[in-house]
């Protein structure tokens, strides 16, 4: 099994945290997804297949959004989700997978206002 968090994760709460209200919660996952058909520097032979394979991400531990990716997914995906604000501080954690085994994980505080 490989190191934790090998590629950035960017997370972004874009809004003024209140609660009750939206914000936006953008999450930047560092990622070559590569798809297996792409051949390297020499021409002769193809870049191995690595894709990430699952992502979830919970606000407080309750799961706000889950994807099982593909190869049509491009290199440093980009996820968008709008969350309800509760009251207290929350976290917002993100969990992915890819093929190879290798996994990532990063959290952020929401801390409402």
């Amino acid at each position: 099994m490989a190191t934790l968090n090998p590629h950035p994760i960017r997370i972004n709460i874009i809004g003024s945290p209140m609660v009750g209200q939206q914000v936006e919660v953008k999450v930047l996952i560092g990622h070559p997804m590569e798809t297996g058909y792409r051949l390297g520097d020499g021409g002769n032979e193809r870049i191995p297949k690595n894709i990430i394979d699952k992502v979830t991400i919970r606000l407080n531990q309750e799961i706000v959004l889950q994807a099982e990716l593909g190869t049509g997914i491009a290199a440093n995906p980009l996820f968008s989700i709008f969350v309800t604000v509760p009251s207290g501080a929350a976290m917002i954690s993100v969990d992915w997978e890819d093929d190879q085994g290798v996994k990532g994980r990063a959290e952020k505080l929401l801390v409402s206002t």
